[in-house]
C-alpha cells in the first residue's frame, strides 16, 4: 500500500495564513489545485508520476508578472543581460533569494508590457490595486467529506467581497481563446478548488475570476469570471476528484482508469 509521505507532518490550523512564504507554503502537508488538475484531467498515475515545475523562460516570465502585480513594493524582479547563457546572468541568477526572479533584457520589458497591460485594463487596475486587497496568502483546511488535508494560495484575495483572482500569462486573453485555454489546462476545476477550499476553512468566497494576460504583442489583458452554474458544475468535478484521491490512497492502486483498451469512434474528434 501507498505510504503518504505527509504521514508524519502535521498541518497548520484551518484558516488562512497572510505572512507565509511561497516556499514554506510549498512544505505544507494538503494537496492542491495542481494535484486535483492532473487528476481530474489525466489520471491518478499521471499524478503520481508529476514532477516539480522546470524553472523555464516561461515560467520565470509568469513569476515576474505575478511579483510585478501582486507585491511591486518587494522588487523581486532583476533586469539581466541579453542572454541566459553569460557570465552575468549566470552570477545573478545563482545569487537570487527567496522568490526573486532574474529575466533577460527582452524579458524584462515583455514583462512590463505586459504588467502595464492589465494597470490599464479599469477592470483590473480595480482589483489590483484594491486598497483591501490579500495577496499570496496560504489556507489550509480539511475535506470533510474525504477526509483529505487540502490548501490553496490565492493571487489575490479580497475579504470584504469574497473575490478570488487568478493571473494567467496566456497566449490568447479573448474570451473565446482563453476559455479554450481553461478547458485545456482545466483552469476551471482551479477556480472550484479554490472557491471550496476557502470556504471549507471558513472564509468568505463569493467569486473567482482570472486576468488574463497576453504574453505577446500587443499584450492585451482581459477579465474573465466564472459564471456560478460553471462553479457548481466544476466543483462537481473538485468533489469526485478528492474521493477518488481518498479511495485510492486507501486501495495503493493508483492506475489511469483506462482500461485495457479503447475504441475510437466517430464524434470522439
Amino acid at each position: 500500500m501507498f505510504e503518504s509521505p505527509w504521514e508524519s507532518l502535521t498541518m497548520p490550523p484551518s484558516g488562512i495564513v497572510y505572512d507565509m512564504s511561497n516556499e514554506d507554503y510549498h512544505k505544507q502537508v494538503g494537496y492542491s489545485s495542481s494535484a486535483i488538475k492532473t487528476v481530474c484531467k489525466q489520471s491518478l498515475a499521471h499524478y503520481m508520476a508529476q514532477k516539480p515545475l522546470g524553472d523555464s523562460p516561461a515560467f520565470a516570465l509568469g513569476s515576474a508578472v505575478h511579483a510585478t502585480l501582486l507585491e511591486p513594493e518587494r522588487d523581486l524582479v532583476t533586469k539581466g543581460p541579453k542572454t541566459r547563457t553569460s557570465k552575468l546572468y549566470k552570477d545573478l541568477y545563482a545569487n537570487k533569494k527567496g522568490d526573486e526572479v532574474v529575466l533577460t533584457e527582452v524579458e524584462y520589458h515583455v514583462h512590463n508590457k505586459m504588467c502595464q497591460s492589465a494597470l490599464n485594463n479599469p477592470v483590473c487596475n480595480a482589483l489590483l490595486t484594491h486598497k483591501e486587497r490579500v495577496t499570496e496568502s496560504s489556507v489550509f483546511t480539511v475535506d470533510p467529506a474525504s477526509g483529505l488535508n487540502i490548501k490553496t494560495r490565492p493571487d489575490l484575495y479580497i475579504p470584504e467581497t469574497g473575490q478570488i483572482v487568478d493571473i494567467k500569462t496566456t497566449i490568447d486573453a479573448s474570451p473565446k481563446g482563453f476559455a479554450e485555454q481553461v478547458g485545456k489546462y482545466a483552469y476551471h476545476i482551479q477556480a472550484a478548488f479554490y472557491l471550496l477550499t476557502c470556504k471549507l476553512a471558513g472564509i468568505k468566497a463569493k467569486e473567482f475570476s482570472f486576468i488574463a494576460i497576453e504574453k505577446t504583442a500587443p499584450y492585451m489583458a482581459h477579465l474573465h469570471v466564472m459564471s456560478p452554474e460553471l462553479v457548481i458544475e466544476s466543483t462537481k468535478q473538485v468533489k469526485e476528484t478528492l474521493a477518488l484521491i481518498a479511495e485510492a490512497n486507501k486501495s495503493g492502486e493508483y492506475d489511469t482508469g483506462w482500461g485495457d483498451y479503447s475504441t475510437l469512434k466517430v464524434g470522439d474528434f
